[in-house]
């Protein structure tokens, strides 16, 4: 027999309309999550890879301007990022990439991300990506292409999870818990940002 104690949090509703949504859902992938996060929330952008698992599509908002040569990133405290992988700047893939060499966690408004070269400049607002490897601009290819939009959180401690996959429908923008571009929002076109 297997007991877990748990007390009881609400995410904040952020399915509007659901219009279509993948019969008995799919399975999330924990392996790039185990020890960054114990739950993955709802509202997520995943994709699916050639196994049939649906992986997180890692996001996260620069909070400071970066010059074209930096290789230090502010962003937002709300990502999953870890060392090792591989990020532009934008959904459109337009910029070069290159892979995290450490992130500083210390200072309680932002995380630094700091990177192996330069990227690019970045502009507040601006959404770091996840993608497959370094590469120069316009060559740079997501790691997993944003398809659908959990609609359940997943519990990321044990084996992989299943979760509602929302494929048609309306969802909240502001309630998202990582950040997407204009980009991004165009690969997913049969949902609605509001």
């Amino acid at each position: 027999m297997f007991r877990k104690k748990q007390s009881e949090f609400q995410y904040a509703p952020g399915i509007e309309k659901i219009i279509e949504d993948i019969q008995g859902g799919g399975t999330i992938a924990r392996a790039e999550l185990k020890g960054i996060i114990d739950e993955l929330p709802p509202l997520v952008m995943v994709g699916k890879d050639t196994n049939g698992l649906y992986h997180i599509v890692k996001t996260g908002r620069v909070t400071a301007v970066a010059a074209a040569d930096a290789v230090a990133i502010q962003v937002a405290k709300n990502h999953v990022f870890k060392v090792g992988e591989a990020v532009t700047i934008g959904g459109a893939l337009t910029g070069a990439s290159d892979v995290i060499s450490a992130i500083d966690k210390t200072n309680p408004g932002y995380d630094t991300i700091t990177l192996a070269g330069p990227i690019g400049a970045a502009e507040i607002g601006n959404v770091l990506v996840l993608v497959t490897a370094k590469a120069d601009a316009k060559a740079a290819k997501f790691k997993y292409v944003p398809e659908v939009i959990t609609m359940n959180k997943v519990d990321v401690t044990v084996a992989n999870q299943q979760s509602g996959l929302l494929v048609r429908g309306t969802v909240n923008e502001a309630v998202m818990p990582y950040p997407v571009d204009d980009a991004i929002k165009a690969l997913l076109h049969f949902i609605r940002f509001m």
